[in-house]
């Protein structure tokens, strides 16, 4: 250890201050907290969606059915609307069905852009026997579990970045007290020289 708190590290010849060891330190050992809760995170909310997911997936093949419908008019070329994917949203048009009592059910339903009228589309239906989405496949199921578990690993991440904002500045006051100390005990020498 040399004066001022110096010290050389290993063969090199490069001089570094304590402090700047305990910080480097300091933020390898923050950056391995941060995987490490952040990986736990993850799965752990990752697999509490899934299972949510697959609880309603459940419930809603419980709850519907699908009919084969007759779409009455052509829908529109081109969707105003896109998903998440950038894929066009489907877009509203009449359909008509058979109903359960054979009678001629007529009802807005959701199809891909550009269907034309008489074409024949799978329109799911809820228990009361109105129109509604079809239930969550297993794409859709994996798909909210890894937002889930992607959305939770904010959390650590946010805390280990302002955790190491609070290490910088820390061990930035240390670098400036020590730097006033060098320079009380250099600025004399230099005052002369001058």
């Amino acid at each position: 250890m040399h004066a001022g708190g110096w010290s050389r590290v290993g063969g090199d010849r490069a001089l570094k201050r304590r402090v700047d060891i305990v910080e480097a330190r300091l933020l390898v050992l923050l950056c391995a907290l941060v995987v490490a809760c952040a990986a736990v995170f993850g799965v752990i909310d990752a697999m509490a969606a899934l299972h949510h997911e697959q609880s309603v997936a459940e419930q809603q093949r419980a709850t519907r059915h699908p009919v084969r419908a007759e779409i009455l008019r052509d829908a529109a070329e081109v969707s105003p609307w896109t998903d998440e994917s950038g894929r066009s949203e489907r877009v509203p048009v009449p359909v008509r069905w058979t109903g359960t009592d054979g009678s001629d059910v007529t009802a807005d339903a959701r199809v891909s852009p550009g269907a034309k009228r008489g074409e024949r589309v799978e329109v799911w239906l809820d228990r009361t026997g109105r129109t509604t989405s079809a239930p969550s496949d297993a794409r859709d199921v994996w798909a909210a579990a890894v937002v889930g578990g992607l959305g939770s690993v904010a959390v650590p991440v946010g805390a280990g970045a302002v955790t190491g904002i609070g290490i910088r500045i820390v061990c930035n006051r240390r670098r400036s007290a020590g730097w006033e100390v060098e320079w009380s005990r250099v600025e004399p020498e230099w005052s002369r020289r001058a």
